[in-house]
């Protein structure tokens, strides 16, 4: 699908988290208390933190961050600084490990969106609720997951999105093909953290 020149697809990154090991310790009840902590500490953060992401979701073991800051190359890596302290503090909350999928593209127009009409109860929240990261940025990250999650990295992360940063080199690269045409993209993969200078 290629996007209409006359509608406003906005360029985006899609950025997803998982916790590491979730189903190991599902009987014991630690996969569950880490879940809580993750969504407390999530929503809270994604409510009052986190200012150059536009919106954030959260769901089981995992969370979902939308930016539209994507350019220049000093803003990717203000927003990769931006998600690196996020996971720092998300892994303390929660008490176990997390990996990161970021994929750069297009964000699906607000106005092809349906609007939420039913206000239900308690708290007047809409029933159906479209995420605004959905995109093929947003499949992408599943399709990386998938193809790479046996390098075991902390961090895959869409060239597009590294490329121009400074980042340190990664310590693998694959080529992934990605949707919406099936073109291959180098994926960095990074361990630990991106700490901001300073």
């Amino acid at each position: 699908m290629t996007p209409s020149p006359s509608i406003d697809w906005p360029a985006c990154i899609v950025t997803a988290f998982d916790l590491v090991g979730t189903k190991s310790v599902a009987a014991s009840g630690r996969a569950s208390f880490a879940m809580i902590e993750m969504h407390r500490f999530a929503v809270a953060k994604i409510n009052t933190g986190l200012p150059r992401h536009s919106h954030g979701y959260v769901w089981n073991d995992s969370v979902l961050l939308l930016s539209y800051h994507t350019t220049p190359a000093h803003t990717r890596l203000a927003v990769l600084h931006e998600l690196s302290e996020f996971k720092r503090a998300l892994e303390r909350q929660s008490g176990i490990r997390t990996y990161a999928m970021a994929v750069r593209g297009r964000a699906f127009p607000d106005d092809t969106l349906a609007s939420p009409v039913f206000q239900g109860p308690p708290a007047g929240q809409p029933r159906a609720i479209v995420l605004k990261t959905s995109s093929w940025a947003m499949a992408n990250c599943f399709l990386i997951e998938k193809a790479l999650k046996r390098h075991r990295a902390d961090w895959y992360i869409d060239s597009r999105i590294t490329r121009g940063t400074g980042l340190p080199e990664p310590f693998a690269t694959e080529s992934v093909s990605l949707l919406p045409k099936n073109e291959e993209r180098n994926i960095n993969m990074y361990k630990g953290f991106f700490d901001a200078e300073g």
